[in-house]
């Protein structure tokens, strides 16, 4: 048997559309930076790869690591997530210069017809000035910070899986925000002397060192959540909340020092440095152009008028389709995510404590997710050695058959809980019977369930709609450049590979 520490390290979850999506990024990333590498492109360098896709990793650890699958039990898990989305993955991500590898590595149709010229669209370098200016990503990043830790948009995030991705999304990208200016990734231009990074810094370090001295310094828990979970390593919630008011006063005021010590020491010491001067090679075509002249039997098949342009244009449509198509699938078909899960029942007997998490809400009838916790009752120390069976009556019909299940650790996320699938096959009034089993220690609890119809709409369709309207978008900008009005021009994409190209 497992101990409880051997437990914890073997709780990943590891979401399948996030996942995807990271390693589609590092793929297109790759490919951008291979083709510029190959045009002799004097701007990026093998340590960029490495420290973008280092950043790509930290991002993925965040939201499948253990972190994850307990920061609805334990704040200081939940607050080192947060420090991984917003002082370390994007640092590491902006350090690889991210902007031109994505767009170089896109299939040459797409980098050319749709994210080179948005990308130097005036719109595009407006809103990208704007809101990289350090005074907007200053304000922007400390509102992030300081509304997600309110108790009511905290409680929001713990309850809600969706309202929790969003913030996530929104750590992620306001991080990504402040960390530009300090970063500077090529090819964007400083608005701001490199001096001035050095206090605005420190005022986010004040920031942060003002909403951690909030969480390490209160003489009460300011999530009901944390008071409410059962307590899994052994200290109060109150003890939690000082321990992640802590990690954040630590390890914030380290992400924001020193880097503000390092500008300080270069400005001191700087020395004017000429830039190299380099000498793009000829473009070599990428795969994706020259796809059908390189596949003999395509070349004699398909007629002058489907290569080129065209060939290019069907390839990414279908590359579109695919990737679109996986990652909706993914989206509705994953497993269930322990963070899709609330706590429904807590109670003790003569030997056990138990805790039972599922779906929050009122359950829809069909197969339900079910999780259980057991603890020993007075020492609180999880129990790994138990076998949990459940079994469901209809309260109406109390003849018919029991639906029953055998909860496992192998089912769970979370390898200190045991979970189960539990058929709820018709709408109404249920029991729930956990029976709790440790050698010749036995004890049964009753949950009663309230079973509705399936709601069906639009809920679990909403990534096709998002892919539709995306899809949509494209059509409507690549409509928009083929106009009469417009001509076929394409004006300068200077996201090309090597510095005297100036069009795709």
């Amino acid at each position: 048997m497992p101990s409880v520490d051997q437990a914890v390290l073997r709780s990943w979850s590891v979401p399948p559309a996030a996942t995807f999506a990271i390693a589609l990024t590092a793929l297109i990333y790759v490919r951008g930076w291979w083709l510029l590498r190959r045009a002799g492109s004097p701007n990026i360098a093998p340590r960029q790869a490495m420290t973008f896709l280092l950043g790509l990793f930290s991002l993925w650890v965040a939201l499948a690591s253990p972190m994850d699958v307990f920061n609805s039990f334990v704040l200081t898990a939940h607050m080192l997530q947060h420090m991984v989305l917003m002082m370390i993955a994007p640092p590491l991500l902006l350090l690889g210069a991210p902007l031109v590898p994505l767009v170089r590595g896109l299939p040459i149709f797409a980098a050319r017809e749709f994210a080179g010229p948005f990308v130097n669209s005036s719109l595009a370098k407006r809103v990208g000035s704007t809101l990289t200016h350090p005074v907007c990503a200053l304000v922007l990043m400390g509102l992030a910070m300081f509304a997600w830790h309110t108790p009511a948009l905290y409680e929001l995030a713990l309850r809600s899986p969706a309202w929790h991705q969003v913030e996530h999304a929104c750590f992620l990208i306001t991080s990504l925000i402040f960390w530009w200016p300090v970063v500077q990734p090529w090819p964007s231009k400083a608005q701001w002397p490199r001096w001035a990074m050095v206090p605005y810094l420190l005022v986010a370090d004040l920031q942060n060192t003002a909403l951690s001295a909030i969480l390490a310094f209160s003489d009460r828990v300011l999530y009901p959540s944390y008071s409410e979970a059962p307590r899994l390593f052994g200290f109060s919630a109150l003890e939690d909340q000082v321990a992640a008011g802590a990690i954040m006063w630590v390890v914030g005021s380290l992400a924001f020092v020193v880097p503000a010590i390092i500008i300080a020491v270069q400005c001191l010491s700087r020395r004017p440095i000429r830039a190299p001067i380099a000498t793009a090679r000829p473009r070599e075509a990428s795969s994706f152009e020259s796809f059908p002249q390189k596949v003999p039997f395509l070349s004699r098949v398909l007629p002058a008028r489907w290569r080129g342009e065209p060939a290019e244009a069907v390839s990414v449509v279908f590359l579109l389709i695919v990737t679109c198509a996986c990652f909706s699938w993914l989206l509705t078909a994953g497993p269930n995510d322990d963070d899709n899960q609330a706590l429904r029942f807590q109670d003790a007997s003569r030997s056990f404590a138990v805790a039972v998490f599922g779906p929050p809400g009122d359950l829809t009838a069909g197969s339900s997710p079910f999780s259980v916790l057991v603890q020993d009752r007075n020492t609180h120390e999880t129990l790994l050695d138990t076998m949990v069976d459940l079994a469901a009556h209809p309260a109406a019909d109390s003849q018919r058959p029991p639906s029953t299940a055998q909860a496992s650790y192998a089912d769970s996320e979370n390898k200190l809980l045991q979970a189960a699938d539990l058929d709820l096959p018709t709408e109404g009034d249920w029991t729930l019977r956990i029976t709790v089993q440790q050698g010749a220690n036995s004890d049964d609890f009753l949950l009663p369930l309230r079973v509705v119809k399936p709601g069906g709409g639009i809920a679990s369709r909403w990534p096709y709609l998002v892919i539709l309207g995306f899809w949509f978008l494209l059509l409507v900008a690549y409509a928009w450049r083929r106009r009469p009005s417009g001509g076929r021009s394409r004006g300068r994409v200077c996201l090309a590979d090597g510095p005297d190209r100036d069009r795709q």
